[in-house]
């Protein structure tokens, strides 16, 4: 069973790649942003690997990207650790001038969890959406980012024939970090 949850993970991985390189239609290339991330229950750090623009037009963006990020959770018995990948897509607008750009936008996202409570290793998903904005520079193409929003945290009663200790729980959150455009 692991070994086909590692071929859907890399299978959607693959395709999204393949899907945000094939459907560039911008100047903005990849980018990579670092991120310090905190909600109700967990805190942490992310990295960001943004695709190609999907679409831009009359300054409307469409973008998708890749995060990974792990943090700490605090759990009613004790702490434990949280990796998660999700994909994420963003819509929204971009206004430039005299060298600077905003980008205000709005966001959904979802993707597969890693829990680490004691010994123990549980499963879950994530997903949610929010809105951002972020402020950068046209020449070196790094801006700041803020983005916050809600989401919830799946944790099934039963996975893989084994009973899992770790509630679902809601959440909302707050991002803050840098993105580089390359």
């Amino acid at each position: 069973m692991k070994a086909t949850l590692k071929k859907v993970v890399m299978t959607a991985v693959l395709v999204l790649l393949a899907m945000g390189t094939a459907a560039a239609e911008s100047s903005d290339g990849f980018s990579f942003a670092g991120f310090w991330k905190s909600d109700s229950l967990r805190s942490g750090g992310s990295m960001e690997l943004g695709l190609p623009t999907l679409y831009e037009k009359n300054g409307f963006i469409v973008r998708s990207n890749l995060e990974l990020a792990g943090a700490g959770i605090g759990l009613d018995t004790d702490a434990a650790g949280c990796t998660t990948l999700t994909a994420k897509v963003s819509m929204g607008g971009k206004y430039e001038k005299n060298g600077l750009y905003m980008k205000s936008y709005g966001f959904s996202y979802g993707g597969g969890s890693l829990l680490f409570p004691g010994s123990a290793v549980e499963y879950g998903f994530d997903f949610g959406g929010g809105g951002g904005f972020e402020i950068g520079f046209t020449d070196t193409k790094a801006a700041f980012v803020v983005e916050y929003g809600g989401g919830w945290f799946g944790v099934p009663e039963t996975c893989f024939d084994r009973n899992q200790s770790t509630q679902s729980f809601g959440y909302n959150f707050l991002t803050l970090g840098w993105r580089q455009y390359y």
